[in-house]
């Protein structure tokens, strides 16, 4: 009888709330996670000559993984929106009075919003990743951009960490939420907070990349020191 509960407040929370805002929100990134995938995969073309550039950008893994990492970051800050509208601004003031006059637990009246929430970020997230990926690959069997060949293992991979992404964006617009609220219900609190816990997870997930571009940066400033040093021994020559 709880759960049933539970799920009537979802379904009232979803007519309540105008859901095709952010449907249509969520086909938005999805339409920039395509031109995404497209303009990175033709980086390496743009420059064919540098061999960091190629590795970076030129494999399917390190292009899924950034592309992925980017989505989770827009997914969290949408998530963080629909906090703000669902769970914020609903505790405010004269919504808060309504609110509370409901013949029903405040708690369940507050999971079943972080629910709807939570619910909603991690299945529009996987959904639109499913999509803009399909579409990607399907063009690649046609007209490869990247070079090597598409693995079944490079596709299972992805879809874990889409998987695994989509929960933590979810995951950071509760917690950003909880931080709003106890921020005397602050709504640029809870948008700032999820942009930051999403950067911090993003550094994690992109971590092996990153270190590729810093043993690139490193290679470079090493190479430019070594050609000063070897321009100032022919001269004192």
């Amino acid at each position: 009888m709880e759960a049933v509960s539970l799920l009537n407040l979802m379904k009232l929370e979803l007519r309540r709330n105008n859901i095709k805002t952010y449907v249509t929100a969520s086909i938005v990134i999805c339409i920039g996670i395509i031109g995404l995938l497209y303009v990175l995969a033709y980086a390496p073309h743009e420059i064919p000559d540098d061999p960091e550039v190629l590795e970076f950008f030129g494999t399917y893994s390190n292009l899924f993984t950034m592309v992925l990492t980017l989505s989770m970051m827009a997914f969290t800050i949408l998530s963080s929106v629909m906090q703000s509208r669902f769970v914020i601004e609903e505790y405010k003031e004269k919504r808060a009075v309504l609110l509370f006059s409901y013949p029903v637990s405040r708690t369940k009246i507050l999971c079943a919003k972080l629910a709807v929430v939570f619910l909603f970020t991690a299945a529009a997230m996987i959904v639109t990743n499913l999509l803009a990926f399909g579409i990607f690959s399907v063009s690649e069997s046609l007209v490869p951009l990247v070079s090597g060949g598409l693995s079944m293992q490079i596709v299972l991979d992805s879809i874990r960490l889409s998987a695994v992404l989509a929960v933590a964006a979810a995951g950071i617009g509760s917690v950003s939420a909880g931080i709003g609220f106890f921020a005397n219900r602050s709504v640029p609190a809870t948008i700032v907070s999820s942009m930051v816990l999403a950067a911090l997870i993003s550094n994690l997930t992109l971590n092996a990349v990153f270190s590729s571009w810093l043993k690139l940066i490193m290679k470079r400033l090493g190479g430019n020191k070594n050609k000063k040093h070897n321009l100032k021994a022919q001269k004192s020559f």
